[in-house]
């Protein structure tokens, strides 16, 4: 059976890594073919073609070898999408790093996963069109979670069914429940109503339907309290680019004053 092959694909870079002194690994999240960590020998030579794409976040179709073991490699690039407000933007930079970090934990290299592909692709556009970055990592951060092998009940009361008021999140119950219910659970998370309401929203909410979304500062703060909260218990992970969020989150003025509720949900 043959370990190699020569194939046109679509990849979004996760990360670059400096390889001996001349030589570079990029680790490429590829739709056909999963995630796979590329070699490019010689990436300091102006005449390197290949120099344009040692970049993370961009995303392009790539055209090379791909091995089964072992490192793929590159050949060409075309329809290249740089991510260059990303990149010059620290908020954005730091979380499209924190979705890129959440993929490359979710699941082992090798294995298609067209929807987080998707997902991916699409979120990471959403911020380089300059869609506030925290919306779009909370939004990605919720629907990866049964990548990691959890499945939390968002959509209604996990005890009655009741999809409309007020809502917590109960461990109990792996999922919200309804206000009626608050009594079942004295552990539940007591999340805040605007918490609540813009969790489940992003986790249902596609991100061809999402418009620009203006949060209060400490809606925010109450959303990524109870990411973390869950992420804490259900996954585990501690990624280095979301200590640098939550340092980053520490200078952000609670007191800030901006506009909530805006989205398209149609």
């Amino acid at each position: 059976m043959r370990k190699d092959h020569y194939a046109r694909f679509d990849g979004i870079v996760l990360f670059t890594r400096k390889y001996k002194e001349k030589d570079l690994l990029i680790k490429i999240f590829t739709k056909e073919f999963g995630k796979r960590m590329f070699f490019i020998k010689n990436i300091q030579r102006q005449n390197n073609g290949l120099r344009e794409i040692a970049f993370p976040y961009m995303r392009a179709s790539f055209v090379g070898t791909i091995n089964d073991k072992g490192f793929s490699f590159l050949n060409d690039t075309d329809d290249v999408l740089f991510p260059k407000a990303t990149i010059s933007n620290i908020q954005a930079n730091a979380y499209a790093a924190y979705m890129t970090g959440l993929t490359d934990a979710a699941f082992e290299d090798f294995i298609e996963e067209d929807k987080v592909f998707n997902l991916l692709w699409q979120g990471l556009g959403k911020i380089e069109a300059g869609v506030d970055p925290s919306v779009v990592a909370n939004i990605f951060e919720i629907q990866l979670l049964p990548k990691f092998g959890v499945g939390p009940n968002f959509r209604s009361c996990a005890i009655c069914g009741r999809d409309q008021g007020r809502f917590d999140y109960s461990m109990q119950y792996a999922g919200v429940i309804c206000e009626q219910h608050f009594h079942v659970d004295d552990r539940r998370l007591h999340w805040s109503p605007r918490a609540s309401h813009f969790i489940r929203l992003f986790s249902q909410i596609p991100y061809d339907k999402l418009g620009q979304v203006d949060l209060q500062a400490t809606t925010k703060t109450e959303i990524r309290q109870a990411l973390d909260d869950l992420y804490e218990e259900y996954v585990g992970i501690h990624l280095k680019s979301k200590h640098f969020i939550s340092q980053m989150e520490t200078f952000v003025n609670p007191l800030d004053d901006k506009r909530e509720k805006k989205y398209d949900n149609s």
